[in-house]
């Protein structure tokens, strides 16, 4: 008798599960109204409204000049082309990584030697992004250079304002070690409280 009722509890969860889709599907539209395809696509924006936000969100804060402004845009497209590069060699060396565990008779210096390479890579990509920062800091002025250094996380170089935020005035508790070289504590938990 109890397996008849869970039999019944499953397939009512699963057709009050379909008959749910199919009216957010209605509500949607069934794709009748006409759209500009020569219209780029609207994404959502989130808390920061995209990168066309935080640019101007940097503009007035810093104050930055057209060329300024010119020069980092030109920088940041060099260092993602630069960046998608690294990662696309990086998932390249991972599926060649794993072909090689997946032969029968794969050698140690074989694995090693994925690893190194992929060590490598990782190295060059925090290269590029350390060297990327330092080019967006040297065509700001020493007024600009004072603000960011008061607020970094302007530049994403300092603590991000959302783990900031999640972790009240502490460190995140895994990513940073104290003096003493132990992780600090975990801050409790609403429900710990």
């Amino acid at each position: 008798m109890t397996s008849i009722k869970i039999v019944l509890s499953v397939m009512f969860i699963v057709i009050a599960t379909s008959f749910i889709d199919a009216q957010t599907v209605d509500k949607k539209g069934s794709g009748t109204k006409q759209e500009n395809i020569n219209k780029p696509p609207k994404f959502k924006k989130g808390i920061r409204q995209g990168m066309e936000g935080h640019k101007k969100f940097m503009r007035e804060k810093l104050h930055l000049t057209d060329q300024q402004v010119s020069k980092i845009e030109a920088l940041r497209s060099d260092h993602m082309k630069k960046m998608i590069d690294l990662k696309a060699e990086l998932k390249k060396n991972m599926i060649d990584v794993k072909s090689i565990r997946d032969k029968d008779n794969f050698t140690r210096e074989d694995i090693i030697a994925g690893v190194e390479k992929a060590n490598k890579i990782r190295n060059d990509m925090a290269f590029a992004k350390a060297n990327h920062r330092m080019d967006v800091w040297e065509t700001l002025t020493p007024e600009q250079k004072k603000m960011v250094k008061e607020n970094p996380q302007w530049l994403m170089g300092g603590r991000h304002p959302i783990m900031h935020r999640r972790f009240g005035d502490m460190k995140h508790p895994m990513m940073h070690k104290g003096s003493d070289g132990k992780k600090p504590p975990m801050p409790p938990k609403d429900n710990d409280k």
